[in-house]
């Protein structure tokens, strides 16, 4: 499910404490994609991993960014989450409505952001302006405040609820070229050491025939790891020999 999830992002937080319960409130949720614009604090700050109660996965995942752009430039489609009235013509919804939408754009193959601001400023127009949708939270009017881990876990919750009741349509997704570099190099360095390579000229036609027959298969990230471990125990095999 990692693959068919939204991407949380969080600008210019001010509280190391916010990001541990934001990471603990993800993963209760099963949301594990999680990026950082221009936090106030080291990413190494003591008060984040107990706070996130378990929840390192997410943390040690993190992905940095200096500027809003640069964090969101893969997102096909992005959610802002902000309680303000602001002058910008934006479609306002609330967290059911607009984790169906998610949800549905998702289906469509496009990935998904959610955007939360800092503690005391939140969003500012600019940020807006690259949002395809506002997402508020509905409070007492003459108390608007919400903390935002816990504005997080009450739009991550929507997303939980949405997934127990609808399936997320999974299409089969080939792995990457990344991924099948990666796979062509491993197995190069498996057959060298094998002996079975002798000579230069040998070896690039080889490899042209082994990466020729394994392009015409398709293969998905699940079978490369397969055929990843079948690699690792064969060389673990021969080295205990």
């Amino acid at each position: 499910m990692k693959n068919y999830q939204p991407v949380i992002l969080l600008k210019d937080t001010q509280i190391p404490e916010n990001l541990g319960f934001t990471a603990r409130s993800m993963l209760n949720c099963g949301l594990e994609k999680l990026r950082v614009i221009n936090p106030k604090f080291s990413l190494n700050d003591e008060k984040i991993i107990p706070l996130s109660a378990g929840a390192t996965k997410v943390i040690k995942n993190i992905k940095l960014y200096d500027s809003v752009a640069k964090s969101i430039a893969d997102i096909n489609f992005l959610v802002a989450c902000t309680a303000r009235k602001r002058t910008l013509t934006k479609i306002v919804q609330n967290p059911k409505e607009s984790i169906d939408e998610i949800f549905r754009k998702i289906n469509e193959n496009n990935k998904v952001g959610i955007l939360f601001g800092a503690e005391q400023s939140g969003l500012t127009n600019d940020d807006l302006s690259l949002c395809n949708r506002i997402l508020t939270i509905e409070t007492n009017p003459k108390f608007k405040s919400i903390n935002l881990s816990h504005s997080v876990i009450i739009v991550c919750y929507e997303w939980l609820r949405k997934i127990k009741i609808k399936k997320i349509n999974k299409k089969h997704t080939l792995a990457s070229k990344e991924e099948l570099n990666f796979f062509y190099d491993s197995l190069e360095n498996l057959i060298k050491l094998s002996g079975f390579i002798k000579t230069k000229e040998r070896r690039e036609n080889i490899l042209l025939k082994i990466k020729n027959i394994f392009s015409r298969i398709d293969l998905d990230k699940n079978e490369i790891d397969i055929l990843f471990g079948i690699m690792k125990s064969l060389f673990n095999a021969n080295n205990s020999k």
